[in-house]
């Protein structure tokens, strides 16, 4: 047998000068730079401009959209974020820049502090990222820079919402159970079945939610085009939600015109269910949800609006279609998001909304009629 001698041998220690030593020669050589590479965060340096001067790996995959190193661009450039066309001097200029979480953090910086904050960012090809970023300022040869720690949280995001929801609504149901245990002898059967199938029901959706949203995000969904009449499966979905329990009493007004529309049932049951559940649940027990759909023979589009009368504040308005934002509240169901992801990129629609003192909230979605015989959709960018 061959003696292996051990790397490791806790009775000896070298001293400090020779530590001192390996130090600055693996610091001040270029396999530093190579090591930090393989880092599971992303480094980056700024500029007092917020131009990247030094980047250990690029944030994004070329599948994703990366190009080049990233050196010379501003953060969301570097990102591929979908919001830099629309503020006139890119980065940092548009008004979704003020509620960017990266956006503040290197403000913070560029006032001496550290910074930290989180931010979902919306790629430019479809897909999106929520990071946690952490800046500190330093100063380098007369020159101002800012230290930027960047870690993918996007996995741990999304299982703290779906427990948020699961959670939520196991305290519900319990709750439900409980007051049937309570009451069930004094209730018609009929009654307490339907409370219990209303239940399930409620659990299902949850989680049918999901799943099509991560398929969507994964590009799974094999989406089944199919022809329905739009009026049909408007007034179905409205059928369906004021025979839940807590919409029962709830005012919706439908104003639907019949037209054939060739499209997946299934995606734009599961989008028009969200815009009038969100409008409801968005809304006070005495509003009229408006809704009203018609379809457009000449353009081959069919056009669903949902209108409450309450007003989105304007900060709210600017995050409704990040991945991790709800107006219920933080953690709680998967906002408009789901809308945006599922109408865009699948029903090859458009999502618009209006939110004002004289309108309310209105929620609108364009979709076109498809051919049934088209198998694969090239999936358009989120906007």
């Amino acid at each position: 047998m061959t003696n292996m001698t051990p790397m490791f041998d806790p009775a000896h220690k070298i001293s400090e000068p020779q530590v001192q030593y390996q130090s600055e020669k693996i610091l001040n050589s270029p396999f530093f730079v190579e090591l930090l590479r393989h880092t599971p965060n992303v480094l980056m340096i700024l500029n007092e401009q917020r131009q990247v001067v030094y980047l250990n790996r690029h944030p994004v995959s070329e599948k994703e959209g990366a190009s080049g190193n990233g050196k010379g661009q501003r953060p969301g450039e570097c990102l591929g974020c979908i919001n830099v066309a629309k503020g006139a001097l890119g980065c940092g200029s548009s008004e979704f820049c003020s509620v960017c979480g990266f956006n503040a953090a290197i403000t913070a910086s560029e006032h001496g502090r550290e910074g930290h904050d989180e931010c979902n960012i919306a790629l430019t090809n479809g897909a999106s990222l929520t990071l946690s970023v952490t800046t500190k300022p330093f100063t380098f040869a007369g020159e101002k820079f800012i230290f930027c720690v960047l870690e993918d949280i996007s996995e741990k995001k999304r299982r703290q919402m779906l427990e948020s929801i699961f959670l939520h609504d196991i305290l519900n149901t319990a709750a439900i159970l409980g007051g049937l245990s309570e009451t069930h002898k004094e209730l018609p059967d009929e009654q307490v079945q339907k409370m219990l199938s209303e239940v399930a029901e409620n659990i299902n959706d949850e989680v049918q939610s999901y799943r099509l949203i991560s398929s969507a995000e994964n590009q799974l969904l094999k989406p089944n085009f199919t022809l329905i009449d739009i009026s049909d499966i408007v007034s179905e979905v409205i059928s369906a939600l004021q025979n839940m329990h807590k919409f029962k009493y709830r005012q919706i007004e439908l104003d639907a015109s019949a037209g054939n529309i060739v499209t997946e049932r299934t995606l734009l049951r599961r989008v028009l269910m969200n815009m009038i559940k969100n409008a409801l649940e968005a809304s006070n027990k005495s509003d009229v949800v408006r809704v009203s759909a018609d379809y457009d023979k000449k353009k081959g589009k069919a056009q669903v609006s949902v209108q409450n009368p309450q007003v989105i504040p304007k900060n709210d308005q600017l995050k409704l279609f990040q991945k991790s934002f709800s107006t219920k509240g933080r953690g709680r169901g998967w906002g408009t998001y789901s809308i945006k992801i599922l109408t865009e990129k699948y029903l090859q629609g458009e999502v618009k909304f209006v939110s004002d003192k004289e309108r309310g909230t209105v929620f609108t979605i364009i979709i076109p009629s498809l051919k049934q015989s088209e198998e694969k959709i090239k999936p358009q960018v989120l906007i």
